[in-house]
């Protein structure tokens, strides 16, 4: 722990270290290095790293010396230790052009309109938008299908894909199940945030014991499951000589990149050669990956003392942007304190993500350099803050819990040593009918007040707009409130005024929903629908939502969403619905537009059942 080690200065001290590229790099690397400072440090990896930030022969070989002893790849395939991998780019009208992004993706978009695109790029930002395009991942879906169908089924093989991030994930996985049966394919990926989450993500997370399930059914020949859906677990220190080939859609780069392709190498009976079909375009990454040649020049010679010189002028100036901050004041009060800081400020905003940024990548190209011993106190609480930051300030489709966008440092710090987990619950979602939270807005100021009520009501809404249609009206009008606001056409108060306004409205849908006795999502989501259909008294519609919901339940197994089934089970509900609604209340309700409705009602059915 920070502040406590013990201190050892023989010299005849030799710490053996596995996988070096990687288990020394973090804090646990520095207080070794620290507290054994004359010791040697010897290091053995398969995919040493030449770069910036993170450079094993910088952390462990003498000035310029590359490897002790040398084990190539080519070595490792003549003695039988591994296979061959083949390389094969596939889809090229769809390959991601990092430089040139910007007509990439006026090309790949010509067809949606300026609003989509837009939406598009609010939602992901450039890049992402390109990768996660509807007509691409359809494409390289189908792609994939054809090709393990006709090249890797046949020879008994698995598969991994690997995409871009956890939506990328559960897109493709949708998208194999209507052209494979569900069970072919598993998704195993790090569970998000379970606050700010959406259902399709959320439905994929697993524990620790139904990982392990997931991988042995993966290991063995006679299951059905086949392919393996990723976007980081799974790539390093996990063997399945069984796998074949990896299909990859996400820019993976020196050791990730080789650790990915080890997946494919290792050795199988009747298996010739492990496979790479890439979708994404990573040939110079590839070329750079297996570039290991004793020859190669250093090239990521840097000047570290200039780096911790830039290391402790940038956290001060961060740090200054508080003013007289008590970075041992772990109260919520104190929290709010600094966060009020950026309300309603965006030029202070950006400048506190680009010193954090910056430290980020500092912190990352130093580690495990005992130098960042005396700094890491306030680095920490400046990490915590800044996670906090994010899920106040930030695009509210990012999650603190998504260490993404970290480099494995940065990872390892926030994961074992920053206060997150109570960051994030300090910062838990308010419901609108916790009477507790709206007391709490009444002893917070004007703008503060204003912050957590919108907050509060895009929770709320993105609840509701699942559910309930009129959700939609709601939130344009949040929409508007705040563009008002923006445009200096209503005051502050006024603003709270409205979002309050907003507030009540949401509770009268709440309490006619309590009225009539639904307080379960799936009942009231029927209700809702219902309610644009239907007309009777409300015993009769009270009696007709419940018995609905009785007989959908009967019907549908546990995960029936996932199951090669599925189609078969959405004709037995329109079955039970018809029966239901046109025949046992025939008499009892008038429905008006029947087709529509149903549709509706199964849409509900396929989020909420």
């Amino acid at each position: 722990e920070l502040g406590r080690y013990a201190e050892n200065l023989d010299s005849n001290i030799i710490v053996l270290s596995d996988e070096a590229h990687r288990e020394d790099e973090g804090k646990a690397g520095m207080l070794l290095r620290k507290s054994m400072k004359n010791a040697f440090f010897f290091g053995f990896t398969g995919t040493p790293i030449d770069k910036t930030i993170t450079n094993t022969f910088r952390n462990y070989g003498e000035d310029g010396e590359r490897y002790l002893d040398y084990y190539s790849i080519q070595q490792a395939i003549d003695d039988g230790a591994t296979l061959p991998v083949t390389y094969e780019a596939r889809l090229s009208k769809f390959f991601i052009d990092e430089e040139g992004i910007d007509q990439q993706f006026e090309k790949l978009t010509a067809d949606l309109s300026e609003e989509k695109k837009e939406a598009l790029k609010k939602k992901y930002g450039k890049k992402a938008a390109v990768v996660k395009l509807e007509k691409r991942m359809k494409a390289i879906t189908e792609d994939i299908v054809e090709h393990y169908k006709a090249k890797i089924l046949p020879a008994g093989f698995k598969a991994q894909i690997v995409a871009l991030d956890r939506e990328a994930v559960a897109i493709y996985k949708k998208l194999l199940d209507e052209l494979v049966p569900s069970d072919w394919s598993a998704v195993v990926y790090s569970p998000g945030d379970p606050n700010t989450d959406s259902d399709n993500l959320r439905e994929y997370n697993t524990n620790k014991q139904e990982r392990e399930k997931i991988i042995n059914n993966f290991k063995d020949k006679n299951h059905p499951l086949k392919l393996l859906l990723v976007c980081d677990m799974l790539l390093t220190g996990f063997d399945a000589p069984i796998e074949q080939i990896i299909y990859l859609d996400k820019p993976l780069r020196d050791h990730n990149l080789l650790q990915a392709i080890a997946r494919t190498n290792r050795v199988y009976p009747h298996k010739g050669c492990g496979k790479i079909i890439d979708y994404y375009g990573i040939t110079r990454n590839l070329n750079q990956a297996l570039n290991f040649d004793e020859s190669i020049v250093d090239s990521a010679m840097l000047n570290m003392d200039v780096m911790k010189k830039e290391f402790e002028k940038t956290l001060q100036e961060t740090i200054t942007i508080f003013g007289d901050v008590n970075i041992e004041d772990p109260s919520i009060s104190n929290l709010r304190k600094n966060l009020k800081i950026f309300i309603d400020n965006e030029d202070k905003q950006q400048e506190f993500k680009d010193k954090y940024k910056k430290l980020k990548v500092l912190y990352e190209i130093l580690s495990p350099d005992p130098f960042l011993y005396d700094f890491m106190r306030k680095f920490e609480w400046i990490t915590s803050f800044y996670l906090a930051f994010n899920k106040q300030f930030g695009d509210e489709s990012i999650s603190s819990h998504d260490l993404e966008e970290y480099g494995e440092k940065m990872k390892e710090l926030i994961q074992n040593e920053v206060e997150y987990e109570g960051i994030t619950k300090s910062f838990r979602e308010m419901k609108i009918n916790d009477i507790y939270n709206l007391e709490r807005l009444e002893n917070m100021d004007d703008e503060e007040k204003a912050l957590n009520l919108e907050k509060l009501l895009k929770s709320e809404i993105s609840i509701g707009l699942e559910i309930n249609p009129i959700f939609r009206l709601f939130s344009e009008r949040l929409r508007a409130i705040k563009n008002e606001f923006e445009q200096h056409q209503i005051e502050l108060t006024e603003r709270i005024k409205k979002y309050y306004k907003l507030v009540e409205g949401i509770k009268k849908e709440d309490k006619e929903a309590k009225k009539l006795g639904f307080e379960d999502l799936r009942e009231r989501g029927l209700y809702f629908v219902s309610r644009e259909y239907v007309k009777a008294d409300n015993d009769i519609v009270k009696d007709f939502i419940r018995s609905m919901s009785d007989k959908i339940i009967n019907i549908l197994d546990e995960g029936w969403q996932e199951s090669s089934k599925r189609e078969q089970f959405i004709k037995d509900l329109k079955k039970i619905l018809q029966k239901l609604i046109l025949k046992d209340y025939r008499d009892k309700i008038k429905v008006d537009n029947f087709h529509s409705y149903l549709n509706h009602l199964v849409d509900i059915i396929v989020k909420k059942f």
